[in-house]
């Protein structure tokens, strides 16, 4: 999840009616979970389960096809393949949906019914027919662990942490070896600033899989977030030894380095990440346009930031919201107003969009990056009174969600400290900077010596 990095599918344990369906019987000597004729297909699909608990898409992904190439009739591999090549391959995606629609649903296991049903909903955007058959089915399922972290998933997307909570504790009480429930409670509990909790969530996920990539690059996002830069550092770079294409790890790496100022250092780490494999050079363009802005800031180069977004690294062209944060902040800064309110009414166009199309409830990022957006602007057009309502909208809307967001919070949380001390209101401005400093001392120095010290935001 990095931040937010869990992507799993439906599934049940149940039991598998043999007579003429074609199931062979050595298939089901071995599981009775899933419909095939081919015990080597059966193999290949379990294999690709595992490598999903990983979070190794890629190897999850070549399991699932070899998996329906023994056997062509395999429900569950198409629905696999079909979610996963969705947005590379989207007439694949509905070629595979269309014959798992098809399918013949009484030769499948109630579990395998259920997802082919499921699905059927979600596509006609039935949500509320789909929520309803979830539950209708963990109450006749209840310990199934497949389905069961459907639910805390859905709870999860639906910012319903006490629930999504309760249900993974549940999953692991089932089945205490399912690690992606360690993973989702660790960030459940960083969400909330409750990080002693958090830490040992992913200590627990990391010492269950320790040859995995993903328990350490989850602990080291923590690290990132408490300033906890050198440990972060090595927890990251464990994660790269188990699997040295890792791309999160190459991302959290280069956050560190850029917040130790590091630039040189987080440049390397993309050009690591692109030797391995794990970073596309159209990536890492913009991940190297994102460093730069953030050094130019960091620098108060704001000309600098300007011309950067008028040649390679235009935001627009680049649909990078961070880089528009930093180019809204540089126009802020230089007394453009007319750019910097363009750049907030594109996010607001984004929020109208999203709202309309949006299938549930799931985290507001947009809303909260706006509320922050018109705070500083307001901050220094000498309307600090507004600019701390902004900004205290910003900080309710904004958690600790993974690092990145994390530090944005605690960055806004500073901004906000800036415009209570000039408004006045010093006791509360302190207070304020006190939390950021226990969270993360390292960055509220920061903050005190490069936004505080030059009334900077």
């Amino acid at each position: 999840m990095g931040s937010v990095k869990i992507r799993n599918i439906l599934l049940v344990v149940v039991v598998l009616v043999v007579a003429a369906v074609g199931v062979s019987l050595v298939a089901l000597s071995r599981s009775a979970e899933w419909t095939t004729q081919s015990n080597e297909a059966l193999v290949e699909f379990e294999a690709g389960l595992g490598a999903n608990q990983k979070l190794y898409k890629q190897e999850a992904r070549a399991h699932f096809e070899l998996a329906l190439k023994l056997d062509p009739d395999f429900v569950v591999a198409k629905i696999r393949i079909a979610d996963s090549c969705r947005h590379e391959d989207e007439e694949r995606s509905k070629k595979l949906l269309a014959e798992v629609f098809e399918s013949d649903l009484s030769r499948l296991t109630p579990r395998e019914v259920f997802m082919v049903e499921r699905l059927t909903l979600l596509t006609n955007n039935e949500f509320d027919e789909a929520a309803r058959q979830l539950d209708e089915y963990l109450e006749i399922h209840p310990n199934d662990p497949y389905v069961l972290h459907t639910q805390a998933l859905r709870a999860w997307q639906q910012v319903d942490l006490q629930e999504a909570e309760s249900l993974n504790k549940r999953l692991l009480e089932i089945d205490p070896n399912w690690v992606l429930a360690y993973n989702q409670l660790g960030y459940i509990t960083m969400m909330q600033g409750r990080f002693a909790e958090a830490e040992e969530y992913f200590t627990s996920y990391r010492f269950i899989a320790p040859d995995q990539a993903n328990p350490h690059d989850s602990l080291g996002e923590l690290y990132i977030l408490l300033g906890k830069y050198e440990q972060a550092e090595e927890s990251l770079e464990r994660a790269l030894a188990n699997k040295p294409d890792f791309m999160a790890a190459f991302e959290h790496l280069a956050m560190v380095d850029a917040l130790r100022n590091d630039w040189e250092g987080a440049t390397r780490r993309l050009e690591r990440g692109v030797q391995t494999g794990a970073i596309s050079a159209e990536y890492t363009t913009g991940a190297r346009c994102g460093l730069d802005f953030w050094r130019l800031v960091q620098d108060r180069d704001w000309q600098a930031v300007m011309k950067l977004a008028e040649e390679e690294c235009n935001p627009e062209k680049t649909s990078d919201i961070g880089s528009g944060i930093f180019l809204h902040k540089a126009a802020c800064r230089l007394g453009d107003w007319e750019l910097a309110e363009t750049i907030e009414a594109g996010i607001r166009k984004s929020i109208d969009e999203a709202e309309e199309s949006k299938r549930a409830r799931t985290f507001d990022l947009l809303s909260p990056i706006l509320h922050h957006l018109v705070g500083v602007r307001l901050s220094l057009q000498d309307n600090p009174t507004n600019a701390i309502e902004e900004l205290k909208q910003a900080d309710e809307k904004l958690s600790y969600l993974n690092a990145g967001l994390g530090i944005f919070k605690l960055s806004n949380r500073m901004a906000l400290a800036h415009s209570l001390m000039i408004s006045g209101h010093e006791a509360e401005a302190h207070a304020l900077v006190a939390e950021v400093k226990a969270v993360n001392p390292r960055l509220a120095q920061q903050f005190e010596e490069n936004l505080m010290a030059d009334s900077a935001l």
